[in-house]
């Protein structure tokens, strides 16, 4: 935190252009790990089976309060997202109200290694992530070619996790790590595509 004591008009506006500054635009979400720890990776990048994994000790990377940056368009000045992140619970038409969410998204990943899905012609969205324990850790496991998925628990109709709607994955010179929101379920919906 910070706080100023303003006793002039001139402070004020140092004050603000302090302020507008320090201004990130983005959404805050909670990500939370789902499922096992990734199997360590060795020195030279591959799986490093000899070292045990510990699923069950709580690391720091596990859960994150983190902000995803929304940049705006460098023409229009206006954030453009074509994919929602689903919501946490399946509309159902008799019900007279929407259930009540909480104010930030919970992501859950899966550290499965998948492969990075894009298909020509359909858009998607792309937000880096603040850095944290969790961008930290996916930024030293040094595998830029693959990417981890997220989900939101109860968007789905028949699975407690329902279906992948993106996934976490390290930019290709390893300086930061990006959220990719696709189409829900999009592993199913891009081979059809």
């Amino acid at each position: 935190g910070r706080s100023y004591c303003v006793r002039t008009q001139r402070m004020l506006n140092q004050c603000l252009e302090s302020l507008v500054q320090k201004v990130q635009s983005g959404v805050v979400i909670n990500f939370e790990k789902s499922g096992p720890d990734p199997a360590p990776i060795g020195e030279d990048g591959l799986v490093d089976s000899s070292r045990p994994i510990n699923s069950f000790a709580s690391q720091p990377w596990h859960s994150c309060h983190k902000l995803i940056y929304v940049r705006p368009n460098p023409k229009t000045g206006v954030p453009v997202g074509h994919w929602p992140i689903p919501e946490s619970f399946w509309p159902d038409q008799n019900s007279p109200t929407l259930p009540p969410r909480t104010a930030h998204p919970v992501v859950r990943f899966s550290c499965v290694d998948c492969e990075p899905m894009v298909i020509d012609k359909l858009p998607f969205d792309k937000y880096e992530l603040e850095p944290s324990p969790l961008t930290q850790y996916i930024l030293e496991r040094k595998s830029p070619h693959t990417c981890w998925q997220v989900f939101v628990s109860s968007s789905g109709k028949y699975s407690e996790l329902g279906h992948p709607f993106g996934y976490l994955k390290a930019s290709t010179t390893l300086t930061c790590v990006n959220l990719f929101v696709m189409p829900y379920n999009y592993p199913a919906l891009l081979p059809l595509l």
